[in-house]
């Protein structure tokens, strides 16, 4: 069913994510350092403005959606005894302070798990690694060449990283580089962006008929976005122009829709299976579909409030980091790029 096969993509999306933030993230650091102007510093509080500004406030919330999930819980949703969705594991047993500090310094998945249901954190840990990664990649480099003699620290910082994180977050940094490909592969004909469009839909749907393995198959996929990128001469041609102010205005707030999506999600149903009719594994119909467009826009709602008091605020709080750390502004070019990311 079309329904259930939209709906069940989040992980897929994921993975056009990395690809993504590779192709706007790495793309912008060689951009710069092309170019002679990449400021370290004014890099690290890009990077930490834009993850912690919405963060700081997602977990908090997570905390106190789930301990009132857990008070109107009367399946066991929140304790392991109902399975659903990618829930597993009990939600109660994960909201320690402990689960707030690893979550809070993107330890989750290397760690302990995520904090509470807001189980779309792990990919958050491997974004916040990536930023770390790539810049040691390449300014390691430098002293390859032997050009840069505090190059000698980035590749200290890359080995050390190399040995200390997990095999899975350097194998979905593979995944992550391939963002890179559209910056060296240029395919503008039609039959290529027809070819890889197409491409992208039919492995799609293999997914939902074969088992293969994990890795390879979101391999694959990433690999199909980035040459689907390549195919593509500029942004613009990727999204109707009539669509475009849409588009830039659901993204303003997309990174607090992730963050919270989930512990919002579980409340709604919660709430609604509490008090009003099962919410819980329920027939498709017309009742089933009302209950979805309730949650959805609960989640719309939600996410755009905690967006007005911090992601709109992003680039506020990026200048006052850059006065407490006194380093110098980056480029508005390069601020716009990383501020998609």
């Amino acid at each position: 069913m079309l329904f259930y096969f939209l709906t069940g993509l989040g992980h897929q999306a994921v993975i056009v994510f990395f690809v993504l933030s590779g192709y706007l993230i790495a793309g912008s650091i060689l951009s710069q350092i092309n170019r002679g102007i990449f400021d370290i510093k004014g890099y690290a509080i890009n990077r930490i403005s834009r993850l912690y500004i919405v963060l700081i406030v997602a977990l908090p919330l997570t905390v106190l959606l789930d301990h009132i999930g857990i008070y109107y819980d009367n399946i066991g949703l929140y304790t392991g005894k109902v399975q659903a969705a990618t829930l597993g594991f009990s939600i109660a047993s994960r909201l320690s302070f402990k689960y707030f500090l690893s979550s809070f310094f993107m330890l989750q998945t290397i760690v302990l798990p995520p904090l509470g249901s807001n189980s779309s954190l792990w990919s958050l840990s491997n974004e916040f690694w990536y930023y770390i990664l790539f810049p040691c990649v390449v300014l390691s480099l430098f002293f390859i060449k032997g050009k840069k003699r505090y190059s000698l620290i980035y590749l200290s910082a890359l080995i050390l990283l190399t040995l200390l994180l997990p095999i899975h977050i350097e194998l979905y940094f593979l995944i992550w580089l391939l963002g890179l490909i559209p910056f060296y592969i240029n395919l503008k004909k039609s039959f290529y962006k027809a070819f890889f469009i197409v491409a992208l839909f039919v492995w799609l749907l293999i997914k939902k008929a074969a088992h293969i393995n994990d890795f390879l198959y979101d391999f694959v996929l990433a690999l199909i976005v980035a040459f689907c990128l390549a195919s593509f001469t500029d942004y613009y041609q990727l999204t109707d122009k009539g669509l475009l102010k849409l588009n830039e205005k659901l993204s303003s707030f997309s990174y607090s829709t992730y963050l919270v999506h989930f512990p919002v999600i579980m409340i709604s149903l919660t709430l609604i299976n509490h008090y009003v009719l099962e919410a819980i594994w329920i027939e498709p119909g017309v009742i089933g579909y009302l209950i979805f467009t309730v949650v959805f826009l609960l989640v719309v709602i939600t996410s755009y409030i905690v967006a007005t008091f911090t992601e709109f605020k992003t680039p506020q709080f990026r200048d006052f980091l850059k006065r407490i750390f006194s380093t110098k502004k980056a480029s508005s070019a390069s601020q716009e790029a990383q501020n998609h990311a």
